[in-house]
């Protein structure tokens, strides 16, 4: 009777603690989450429709701060945007593409205060519409994550310049 109680009692225990865990995730794992969340927004498979299209650049601007900054060397985007502004440049950007794959990875958040810096390689892989072309860019970026009304938005991306041969 006793060794049923304590098994009872370790499945109990064992069963709050990961409902805790999955109903108040970390910080890390939320910001974790709003990586995955991009990366799922901006891709892209062969013959979506306009519907999901709509719903993912909608779903794209609740990411993002009121304002966020963008430096890349040698694009045009960089700038200062608000989140109906990146939405226009996505729709904009998803229309010259058949398929669209955003992947972030070794994402490791340092977190100071409602502030967290990330540093993270990024892939980009898209097939050009009616081409056999593909658009294929890996870069290190430097993003900055801001803790809005209990929400990590981003507010910053920033390419590292890596060291050339």
């Amino acid at each position: 009777m006793k060794l049923k109680v304590l098994i009872l009692l370790v499945v109990l225990v064992a069963s709050a603690a990961l409902a805790y865990l999955y109903l108040f995730p970390s910080d890390n794992k939320k910001i974790k989450k709003q990586f995955s969340s991009l990366s799922g927004l901006v891709s892209k498979e062969k013959g979506e429709s306009a519907f999901a299209m709509a719903y993912k650049v909608n779903a794209l601007a609740t990411l993002f701060a009121d304002k966020c900054s963008f430096a890349f060397s040698q694009n045009a985007m960089s700038g200062e945007y608000t989140p109906e502004e990146i939405t226009t440049q996505a729709t904009r950007g998803r229309l010259q593409f058949s398929k669209i794959s955003l992947d972030f990875y070794d994402i490791v958040p340092d977190i100071k205060n409602d502030i967290a810096v990330v540093e993270t390689t990024v892939r980009f892989h898209g097939e050009i519409k009616d081409s056999v072309k593909v658009a294929e860019e890996t870069r290190e970026v430097e993003c900055k994550l801001k803790k809005i009304e209990g929400k990590w938005k981003f507010t910053d991306f920033k390419v590292v310049e890596v060291l050339k041969k």
